[in-house]
């Protein structure tokens, strides 16, 4: 009885202590968590990775957001993540992260009116971004996918497969997105706005069906997955349609093309 009442005292205190020390949910503004800043941090990450000679993960699209909490004295702490099912998700980026994050020792604390203070940091864990990376990040190449026959004969084949379920005068505004996969094939189609149910999956049917590949996006020449979101606008009347309005669309596929 002695001996748990002990317990219960000495972790109360701990609490008591950790408690009064403050912490922030986040770094302010323009300041670093790392020497050298974000370059510097995933440089000394590549560079742990190809010396440990890190294996990839199966999924190339896996990774893992890991927060860190860096105390006042630069010293470190996982902040425990509750998310099990995104952990499980990315079991792989997850397990990369731990074995990574050990080497890492320039961390930075937060500074307050010139008072280093304990803080959250927030940094992604991209297995494939580390192991095909370049020793400088900073000089990684990366390429968007492109449409073989011309980003204009895809937005034409686009607009004619929504313009089949426009009436007329009626307005419709929906955020198409969409993966071209590393070999330059569409997937994964998803329609949110204006549309009913039955109408979207009639547009994906659609879609699916244009003919011509892509050029698949690349990361330091490799092929990648990458998603393409379109937003689109457009208020048709199917008897007197502008010129303008093509121009419009034909403007804002080309400059939402790949993020």
């Amino acid at each position: 009885m002695i001996k748990n009442f002990f317990l219960f005292i000495t972790f109360f205190t701990t609490k008591l202590i950790f408690a009064q020390n403050e912490v922030l949910d986040k770094y302010p503004y323009e300041q670093d968590f790392y020497v050298g800043g974000v370059n510097q941090l995933n440089k000394e990450m590549v560079k742990v990775v190809k010396e440990k000679k890190m294996l990839p993960c199966e999924k190339s699209e896996e990774r893992y957001n890991v927060q860190i909490l860096v105390h006042e004295n630069s010293t470190i702490h996982y902040v425990k993540d509750f998310d099990t099912v995104e952990i499980q998700k990315n079991k792989c980026a997850f397990d990369f992260s731990r074995k990574i994050i050990p080497h890492l020792k320039n961390w930075m604390p937060a500074k307050v009116n010139g008072k280093s203070i304990g803080a959250i940091a927030k940094i992604e864990i991209n297995p494939f971004y580390l192991i095909n990376s370049k020793d400088d990040p900073s000089k990684n190449e990366k390429k968007g996918p492109t449409f073989k026959k011309g980003i204009k004969a895809f937005g034409f084949e686009v607009k004619s497969i929504f313009e089949r379920f426009i009436k007329k005068n009626e307005g419709k505004g929906v955020l198409l997105t969409f993966v071209v996969n590393e070999n330059g094939e569409m997937e994964d189609f998803k329609i949110e706005g204006d549309f009913f149910d039955y109408e979207k999956k009639e547009i994906i049917n659609s879609l699916s069906k244009i003919k011509g590949k892509w050029n698949p996006a690349t990361f330091n020449n490799l092929p990648i997955r990458a998603k393409v979101s379109q937003p689109i606008f457009q208020q048709f009347d199917l008897q007197i349609e502008s010129e303008e309005q093509n121009k419009i669309m034909d403007q804002n596929f080309h400059n939402n093309i790949y993020r």
